[in-house]
């Protein structure tokens, strides 16, 4: 069966800004892909370093290849510029730090022709450092989350970019673009406005994308995820027009509300120590379902003279790992 002659054209859409250490890599991933009907399009946000001179020689090689430069505007102006441009009838999104491996867009399209309700298909994938390849995020022990996956969507952001491909047609309009001004969390918000215009997954354990593990201060960026994590799931609570969605939004939000109380109690153990209980506290207000708070809470206020020092320990080591 001839793959090419039954399938349309795909668009690459890959956003960019200062990855001249990894872009080369993740497009040249791209060019010995098994299946060849698709064209990438390449979004410069406004790099200081050798990024588009880099995206330049990959579009003089090869004419699937196109570079568009703007102004840095952030990953979610990238990206809407890209699909503005995009001709395909599938989008495969990839950042361009990661890595996909040769038959990754072939087996999608498979995909999409093994399940007509799919419009949006993703793989599993190895977490790596850049050398190796590390644990697989999709665990045999665990099910794939395929279908409609709306209650397991809310609860957590279950696609990075680089693993999904979708059908254009589900992309309508603004209501279906990247939100600007959101960074760590613009993948999952739209997938969860995607949600509304009847979503429908289906995905393989096969690992065909490596998602790099970069080093760096991971405890600010969690903090930024958590508290994006809160903004993306109370605009999605308030705009949400499938009714049976709320509670599930509901409860969400109060279980990131309690997170984001985490991290900033983790943020404090380098700051204001004193601090750590009361965000603690309010951590376990917003969630008292999370009864691992109220004891948190509990050994950081210990008393000192029955050996508070050790149980605070316990409590500030598991922050330092967790969040």
């Amino acid at each position: 069966m001839n793959l090419a002659a039954e399938s349309s054209l795909i668009s690459v859409v890959i956003p960019a800004w200062n990855a001249g250490r990894t872009i080369a890599e993740t497009l040249d991933s791209v060019r010995v892909q098994t299946f060849t009907d698709y064209e990438v399009i390449i979004v410069d946000d406004g790099s200081t370093d050798e990024t588009a001179e880099i995206a330049q020689r990959f579009c003089a090689a090869d004419s699937r290849f196109k570079l568009i430069s703007q102004p840095k505007l952030g990953v979610s102006a990238a990206r809407n510029l890209a699909l503005d441009r995009a001709r395909g009838k599938y989008i495969a999104f990839l950042d361009a730090d990661d890595v996909w491996l040769p038959q990754k867009l072939a087996r999608q399209l498979e995909l999409f022709r093994q399940e007509p309700l799919a419009n949006l298909v993703f793989t599993n994938y190895f977490c790596w450092d850049g050398r190796k390849n590390m644990n697989v995020f999709f665990r045999d022990d665990r099910p794939l989350p395929a279908g409609p996956a709306a209650r397991q969507l809310i609860r957590a952001n279950l696609y990075i970019p680089s693993i999904v491909m979708v059908r254009r047609a589900l992309l309508r309009g603004e209501a279906c673009h990247f939100t600007a001004g959101i960074s760590a969390c613009a993948d999952w918000n739209l997938w969860l406005q995607l949600l509304e215009h009847g979503l429908y997954a289906m995905g393989t354990r096969e690992p065909l994308v490596r998602y790099r593990i970069w080093e760096g201060n991971m405890s600010k960026r969690k903090l930024e995820m958590f508290s994006e994590a809160v903004t993306v799931l109370e605009t999605r609570l308030s705009q949400t027009e499938l009714a049976e969605l709320r509670p599930i939004y509901r409860q969400t939000v109060a279980f990131a509300r309690a997170r984001l109380e985490l991290a900033r109690a983790r943020q404090q153990l380098e700051i204001d120590p004193a601090a750590v209980p009361s965000f603690i506290w309010r951590s376990w207000r917003f969630y008292p379902r999370r009864v691992k708070s109220l004891l948190w809470l509990t050994l950081v206020l210990w008393p000192p003279w029955l050996g508070g020092k050790w149980p605070r320990n316990i409590v500030y080591r598991k922050l330092r790992t967790k969040f």
